[in-house]
């Protein structure tokens, strides 16, 4: 349990020193592959492994968004970015994010949000119910004027697993989600928008991101030499494509991928809009429970 515990209190570090770095030198006109590439570099160059790609989610857009294969978009003056980043040490994960704001409009949202997870973070002990995580934060982000996501909920995490199981809800949920557990380490991350928005989000078109299901061969040698690079890189941690570009053409990667997402044995998270086109905004930390404590591991 020591290792285990040193381990995540590593990534935690690592990814408390790199998401500051990053937020501090973000602004309009840097490009979203500089962030994501620059990022990802960091957290090996600390001694850690990215758990995910980095996500950049801009305004609307809520979660599952990372720079793609020859990304031209930037930053601009005006955008809300929500800056998500997961660490792993030996496959024990961190995960962390912050929302940086370039409009005054929503600086208010911002303060809000990050009370809602402070507030949170205090009540969270061993025993504790997850559902009243979700109590809490409907109703301090709506004495605040603004709604949850509600559905978009925090996490369990668990060796080489980011979603581990429980989920940690941001709005009240009929039936009981379990308890805090002692030596389980868990994602809370609150998601706000305006008290006019539909606070809830629906699937994009476009995704960028992916995991392995499993590790099972098809009819397509490519497909294959693919398969056994991301088990070796990644197993079943998400990947960007733009990852593996160095043993395909990007048209070629693209097709191959496509291959393996038909055979079902990669999964793709669609990128996730906020369903009125309203702005959302996200702070997140991660929590290790401990028998007779709690360590915040991104602090």
């Amino acid at each position: 349990m020591d290792q285990v515990i040193e381990s995540y209190i590593k990534a935690g570090k690592i990814a408390s020193i790199v998401l500051k770095e990053a937020a501090a030198k973000i602004n309009p006109s840097m490009s979203f592959e500089n962030i994501c590439k620059t990022i990802e570099h960091r957290i090996k160059e600390l001694g850690g492994d990215p758990a995910f790609p980095v996500n950049i989610c801009v305004n609307e857009i809520a979660a599952h968004d990372t720079a793609e294969i020859n990304d031209e978009r930037i930053i601009r003056d005006g955008d809300v970015i929500k800056l998500d980043i997961g660490v792993h040490v030996n496959g024990y994960i961190a995960d962390t994010a912050v929302t940086i704001s370039f409009n005054e409009k929503f600086s208010d949202m911002l303060h809000a949000n990050l009370e809602v997870l402070n507030e949170v973070l205090q009540k969270i002990t061993v025993g504790k119910s997850l559902n009243e995580i979700g109590i809490t934060v409907y109703y301090t982000s709506l004495s605040r004027g603004y709604k949850p996501i509600s559905n978009l909920s925090g996490h369990s995490l668990d060796c080489y697993q980011i979603h581990a199981g429980q989920s940690v809800p941001n709005v009240p949920i009929n039936g009981s989600l379990g308890y805090f557990t002692a030596g389980k380490c868990y994602a809370i991350e609150p998601f706000l928008t305006d008290k006019n928005a539909a606070a809830f989000v629906k699937e994009d078109t476009r995704a960028n991101i992916f995991s392995l299901i499993k590790r099972k061969k098809i009819k397509c040698e490519k497909a294959n030499l693919l398969l056994e690079e991301i088990w070796k890189r990644r197993k079943t941690l998400p990947f960007a494509a733009r990852w593996f570009t160095d043993i395909f053409s990007e048209q070629e990667l693209l097709r191959v991928l496509d291959s393996l997402i038909k055979n079902k044995v990669v999964r793709k998270y669609s990128v996730l809009r906020e369903a009125s086109n309203h702005v959302v905004t996200q702070f997140e930390h991660t929590v290790l429970v401990l028998e007779k404590n709690k360590i915040i591991t991104t602090l």
